[in-house]
């Protein structure tokens, strides 16, 4: 399955599209201002770092206010090992993102993932050679990523609408595959492994997720895919005029977004030794406050690896902190849900001050 070509020239670096496409979520994402790759330059110091000083006032608030509870090794490194799967979330999210389109889809490619690599050892009793059992539900995400890719770039369907059926699609044959059940027999202890490992003190998944994302940001800072990606975002058709493969564009990323939710559910999985059902969702909403308020900081304007981390960790100190008050339970979802609110009025207001 192949995408779809175009004229083969790349723009010079530096040059603006001529006009942007009209309507749908691409359209919501330019006038959110969040796609304008020169936008950075002229970010001031305090829109730049204004989120690592959150991050450090929080730091200081939650040290001197849970002095015995929160400032601890053991706590910090807890911190830091939940957000790794969740910041693998997130990452999957930004090509799409900075190409101008959503992908509601990853939750359910992480469902299908925990389900179906688990299942695998299930239904061979714990046989199947783990490489092999890993290499078909990556290639089940890869396939993932290219219906949305079709359905978006050939079949014309809103980015957004289309990956929601996607989505509902995957959670159905997770529920189907699982039988509504959590999967748990015959998980090898080489599998767990990969989840489970710590270098040192420091959690394996930790090391993952700072893999992919220093590829991730040498692929959009550096390459000229990344250069394409985010002209692409900054307005399809003008990009098109200028010699950007667009549909290309558009199609890869939503075959490394799928990938990479896919990738997420199975360090999930072996973390966890089990394949519950139906867990994606719980990460859906905290990868796009992460993705969206890391548009507002370090290169605010662009979707952006480094601010996404950022980001990460200023949800995931701010809940901590919460937690150890210990408030409600459901403050929880209310305060990622204003981190997310105020992410994207910051980048609106931003455009609309430009």
């Amino acid at each position: 399955m192949t995408p779809p070509d175009g004229p083969a020239t790349l723009p010079p670096e530096g040059t603006e599209p001529a006009s942007p496409e009209g309507g749908g979520s691409g359209s919501f994402l330019r006038r959110m201002g969040a796609q304008r790759d020169d936008e950075p330059r002229r970010a001031s110091v305090l829109e730049r770092f204004g989120g690592l000083v959150i991050l450090a006032a929080m730091f200081i608030l939650f040290s001197a206010t849970l002095s015995g509870k929160f400032p601890t090794y053991d706590n910090l490194i807890g911190v830091v090992s939940n957000q790794t799967i969740g910041g693998i979330m997130a990452l999957a999210l930004l090509l799409p993102l900075a190409a101008g389109v959503f992908d509601i889809s990853i939750g359910g490619a992480m469902t299908l993932a925990v389900i179906l690599v688990t299942w695998l050892f299930q239904t061979t009793s714990g046989s199947m050679p783990i490489p092999v059992a890993i290499l078909i539900t990556l290639a089940v995400g890869v396939l993932i990523g290219c219906v949305n890719g079709l359905l978006v770039v050939k079949a014309k369907v809103d980015p957004f609408i289309a990956t929601i059926a996607t989505s509902t699609v995957l959670l159905g044959i997770s529920e189907a595959i699982a039988n509504g059940t959590t999967i748990s027999a015959d998980i090898p202890t080489a599998f767990t492994d990969i989840g489970r490992t710590n270098l040192g003190d420091v959690p394996i998944t930790l090391l993952y997720m700072l893999v992919i994302a220093a590829v991730l940001w040498y692929v959009l800072e550096y390459t000229p895919f990344g250069r394409r990606v985010y002209a692409t975002g900054a307005g399809r058709e003008g990009a098109r005029l200028s010699g950007v493969r667009t549909d290309r564009v558009i199609f890869l990323s939503f075959i490394a977004s799928a990938t990479l939710a896919t990738l997420a559910g199975i360090i999930y999985a072996a973390r966890l030794g089990s394949g519950p059902p139906n867990v994606g969702a719980n990460f859906l909403l905290p990868a796009y406050a992460a993705a969206f308020l890391g548009s507002t900081m370090i290169r605010p304007g662009r979707f952006n690896v480094i601010g996404l981390i950022v980001a990460l960790f200023v949800v995931a100190i701010g809940i901590n902190g919460l937690q150890l008050y210990g408030l409600a339970f459901w403050i929880v979802d209310v305060y990622q849900g204003l981190v997310l609110i105020a992410a994207v009025v910051l980048a609106r207001a931003r455009a609309n001050r430009r």
